[in-house]
């Protein structure tokens, strides 16, 4: 009896070691993970609350709150699990789906034609004109919107209202062109207040507010191939813009956020599966690091290509791809992005009367002359549940 009491307490005590072992092998691990530096000098991990601290809401924020209200439209931030559905007026739904049913058939056709809304956004556009205009006034005053940001307090921290932007981003849109068709120059003022507002997202920490960014930037930017010529100076800087550094620091500030989740009292059953949450997390922060790494060093426009091959393999070795979707389609759109703004250059060179610029900084293909327009030579699938914007341009 006395040598199977001593067995069996000899046995707990080994568990024990080997369960301090294993967890202190995995926080190890975990540790080791957030202090390896990001891509474009990022730094480890915890250099992401240095680069994101906490703002409040703008002045100017609040008031785009209050004009937008005039027009219908809510801008106020609200919580990020809010039904924003619930409290919707059925009238703007409608209005809202017809604006973005037009946006949508115009950007997804190659070429120059445009056609007039549809008679229930044409009579919303018209009604709130006065509205609107206050809106792209002051969004166009230059004064930056900025929205609360607390990355400390993780999943609960604060957001803008986001449904709201992406009303308001189609409503710039179909002012834009709607003016267009009718060949009025002011087209691009719409366009232009539409990337102040974007650029306020652009440099926020959260990643749900970079791919609300890229949505955005993605319906400008086909938009503006559809203005009225000359394109104006300030275009160039959206077709320049380092687009990539903000997604790969949302991707860090999300990997802090994931890093520095409290675990809180552990029960004495949970143990266990509380150690192998921490290896996970490691496993996670890597991975993100790792497919950030590849996209940032990339010149591939295609993430489903072969030139990108190094990046998808990186996530098809990690049992961690499940639990990062954002991460995969949220670099997808962006990279096409990278296409999509070359496209815009070279449709606009067209319309001009230029030379077309056949060298890409893609690395799947080149733009290519055809008979009534241009191509690009590769073919690059759209994301699902995105507008198929076009690489090509028919006359």
């Amino acid at each position: 009896m006395k040598k199977a009491l001593l067995f069996v307490v000899a046995v707990v005590v080994l568990a024990i070691v080997a369960w301090f072992a294993v967890r202190g092998y995995a926080t190890a691990h975990e540790k080791r993970a957030a202090e390896m530096p990001w891509p474009a000098s990022l730094g480890p991990v915890d250099d992401a609350v240095k680069r994101f601290p906490d703002t409040e809401q703008s002045g100017a924020a609040t008031t785009l709150v209050q004009l937008a209200a005039a027009a219908h439209l809510d801008l106020m931030p609200r919580a990020r699990n809010a039904d924003i559905r619930a409290t919707a007026d059925p009238k703007m739904m409608q209005v809202r789906k017809e604006i973005n049913e037009y946006v949508k058939l115009q950007l997804e056709r190659s070429g120059d034609a445009i056609d007039a809304p549809p008679p229930g956004a044409v009579a919303y556009l018209t009604a709130n004109d006065a509205a609107l205009n206050a809106v792209r006034d002051h969004l166009l005053s230059g004064t930056p919107i900025v929205w609360k940001t607390r990355l400390r307090e993780g999943f609960t921290a604060p957001i803008p209202n986001l449904v709201g932007h992406m009303n308001l981003q189609k409503i710039l849109a179909a002012r834009a062109l709607e003016k267009a068709h009718r060949n009025d120059a002011a087209a691009w003022d719409e366009l232009r207040a539409s990337w102040q507002l974007n650029r306020g997202l652009w440099n926020r920490p959260d990643l749900v507010s970079i791919l609300v960014a890229v949505a955005s930037s993605r319906l400008s930017n086909a938009t503006a191939r559809k203005m009225p010529l000359p394109a104006p100076a300030w275009l160039q800087e959206t077709l320049t813009f380092d687009y990539m550094t903000p997604m790969a620091a949302s991707q860090q500030a999300e990997a802090w956020t994931v890093h520095h989740l409290k675990s809180g009292n552990v029960a004495l059953k949970d143990i266990l599966r509380e150690t192998w949450y921490r290896w996970q997390i490691a496993e996670y922060v890597n991975v993100m690091r790792n497919y950030t790494t590849e996209a940032l060093k990339s010149n591939a426009c295609d993430a489903e290509g072969p030139r990108f091959a190094a990046a998808r393999a990186s996530l098809s070795e990690s049992t961690q791809l499940m639990a990062i979707p954002n991460l995969v389609s949220g670099w997808h759109r962006l990279m096409r992005f990278r296409a999509e703004l070359e496209a815009t250059e070279r449709v606009l060179q067209l319309r001009a009367g230029q030379k077309l610029t056949v060298n890409s900084r893609c690395s799947e293909g080149t733009w290519q002359l055809t008979a009534n327009g241009m191509r690009f030579s590769h073919d690059i699938r759209v994301p699902e549940r995105s507008i198929r914007i076009p690489l090509d341009y028919v006359r």
